[in-house]
């Protein structure tokens, strides 16, 4: 045709046709079977889907994407710039960090936390209930304890040990080496000297 058709019925073609130019459609198309486009397809107005879409290649969106309903991944996400998260975040499974975390607010654990390298706090820890430690706890600095600290096991000093106020003792004490007095010793009951008694003064 050299010329514009205009059918006013239903038009059946019974094999391929071609369209050279654009094609203009001023309704709805309704396509029973597949389509296929060789080409790309522009859509200038909004696109509505009423089932899945399936694509099989690269999917590149230049503007925000809005889902109102869940979305749920078969494999890998990965995002190339920041994340934020309106609301809370609920992972089912193990979560895997290969580089820093940094958390501005409260962080709740609502069951236990295993780290498996060092932690390194940069501020005050703070521990609510009983800390259980499994292994050994080395301080480079002074430590500082508010109440009454109990040991169930044998205490060992490496070094001097500093006491300020007075040491109540509620059993046998045995001295390896010499004992040096600097001041006044007074005993509330008998003295048992197992060796020989020294008195210089």
């Amino acid at each position: 045709l050299q010329s514009t058709a205009s059918i006013g019925g239903a038009a059946t073609f019974a094999s391929t046709v071609t369209v050279v130019g654009a094609a203009h459609l001023q309704s709805t198309a309704s396509i029973g079977g597949a389509a296929t486009f060789a080409s790309t397809v522009t859509v200038v107005g909004a696109a509505t889907f009423k089932d899945d879409v399936s694509v099989s290649g690269n999917t590149n969106l230049g503007g925000t994407v809005t889902v109102g309903g869940a979305v749920s991944l078969a494999s890998t996400l990965s995002v190339g710039g920041a994340v934020n998260l309106a609301s809370t975040v609920t992972i089912a499974g193990a979560v895997s960090l290969a580089s820093t975390l940094s958390v501005g607010g409260v962080a709740n654990f609502a069951s236990t936390v295993t780290i498996a390298g060092a932690v390194s706090l940069a501020s005050t820890l703070s521990v609510g209930g009983a800390t259980n430690l499994l292994s050994t706890v080395t301080v480079a600095g002074a430590a500082q304890f508010g109440s009454t600290v109990t040991v169930v096991g044998a205490g060992t000093f490496k070094d001097d040990v500093s006491v300020s106020g007075n040491t109540n003792l509620g059993g046998t004490v045995t001295v390896g080496g010499a004992v040096s007095l600097a001041s006044t010793l007074s005993v509330g009951g008998a003295a048992n000297f197992a060796s020989t008694v020294t008195i210089a003064g």
